[in-house]
């Protein structure tokens, strides 16, 4: 919706050029020969017109001046390199004429990336179905010079070079949102995994779920891969308390219309498991918790929790409103490479967890990752039936 909404307020007006350059930002890095730019016209998602421009380090510019004058037609710039493939949308660009594409050598090496701040929001929590929604903003950053690209083609890979997350046992209604270039994601048992190249700089990554509790507290057990230079837990004071490995509460935040308590900590190290407890949350009414304590099946319900999906759709407006996003693949499709790139983070956990040894790992491993290679080369002789015209080549 907040994407959308953007699209139709910025795209008013029409641009008779759309011009730019390319450049390699990884040190000693070039153009290369034939790099493709390519610019698509969309209208209501479907293209529409497709131009090509090809540059090299010699000759780096490119210019798109056949238009199509249409305000419904939305403009993309799109181009692939390594492997990586991105895009910039024409409606975002203060200068169209001036635009940079920017390209960079990729590393399957997670040694540059960190995480600024790691935001917890609990919007809602509903005492009648002891179900509380959560939303999570991440700020991630590469620190070097080349994109971070997983290579599950590597015999070496394994589920802990990927960024994952962790969620409580029972989480669902799972829903991702980036400003990473295209990937996969992948539910795993502790969580979910991002196939998503990380560029050089900062980015977003905005991820949103629903978890039932029982009693009145709900625990949170974390491992910070990448650490975390700060770690926050917003949550209204009506809906309950927040104990945490070195927080505190420092404020008072207003979000949309709700105010919510703030407890943070600082100077989390790679690898720190830190556990935090909401307390003091809502409970069901008198008649329902009288209805619990009968035996058998007579538990009264009383609908699905509505007010959880309205504070969560209207939480998710106001954070993304002034920010365009691009939505993940979602790989929870029987995909089979898909899968076992699941299987293996699952393999990777149970080991780092010590709940198999080092010999059955290796040797169950090994033969996920000789499954997974004969899956992408699969992938690979099919990518080559495409036509050159056929728009999944850009």
């Amino acid at each position: 919706m907040a994407t959308s909404t953007q699209t139709a307020e910025t795209q008013q007006t029409t641009v008779d050029r759309i011009s730019g350059e390319v450049r390699n930002e990884t040190e000693g890095g070039m153009v290369p020969d034939g790099f493709e730019v390519a610019l698509l016209g969309l209208r209501d998602g479907e293209i529409t017109d497709q131009q090509v421009k090809t540059v090299n380090d010699n000759d780096r510019l490119f210019e798109f001046s056949n238009l199509d004058n249409d305000e419904g037609v939305e403009y993309r710039l799109a181009w692939e390199y390594e492997g990586v493939k991105d895009q910039i949308f024409i409606a975002d660009q203060v200068t169209p004429e001036n635009i940079e594409v920017i390209i960079y050598e990729t590393t399957d090496s997670m040694e540059d990336i960190r995480v600024g701040a790691h935001a917890t929001i609990i919007p809602s929590a509903t005492g009648s179905d002891r179900i509380m929604g959560v939303l999570d903003l991440v700020t991630i950053r590469n620190e070097g010079d080349q994109t971070f690209k997983p290579d599950p083609s590597d015999p070496n890979f394994t589920g802990l070079n990927m960024i994952r997350f962790s969620l409580p046992e029972g989480f669902k209604e799972l829903a991702v949102d980036s400003v990473l270039p295209q990937g996969q994601l992948l539910e795993i048992n502790s969580g979910f995994a991002m196939t998503n190249p990380v560029p050089p700089g900062q980015h977003e990554i905005l991820y949103s779920y629903a978890v039932n509790y029982s009693g009145n507290s709900l625990n949170f057990t974390r491992t910070l891969a990448f650490g975390a230079d700060e770690v926050r837990v917003l949550i209204p004071p009506e809906y309950g308390n927040v104990l945490g490995d070195g927080m505190a509460v420092t404020r008072t935040t207003e979000l949309g219309n709700t105010v919510y308590t703030e407890f943070a900590g600082n100077g989390y190290e790679p690898g720190f498991k830190m556990d935090f407890t909401v307390e003091n949350l809502p409970q069901p009414g008198i008649f329902i918790r009288m209805n619990e304590s009968l035996p058998g099946d007579n538990i009264v319900i009383f609908g699905l929790p509505i007010a959880i999906a309205a504070a969560m759709v209207g939480l998710v407006i106001y954070v993304l409103i002034n920010n365009r996003r691009q939505k993940l693949s979602i790989a929870l499709s029987p995909d089979a490479h898909s899968e076992i790139l699941r299987q293996i983070i699952n393999l990777d956990e149970r080991l780092e967890n010590g709940e198999i040894g080092a010999d059955e790992h290796r040797n169950i491993r090994n033969v996920l990752t000789t499954k997974a290679l004969g899956e992408l080369e699969e992938e690979a002789s099919d990518d080559e039936t495409l036509s050159e015209d056929d728009p999944a080549r850009t």
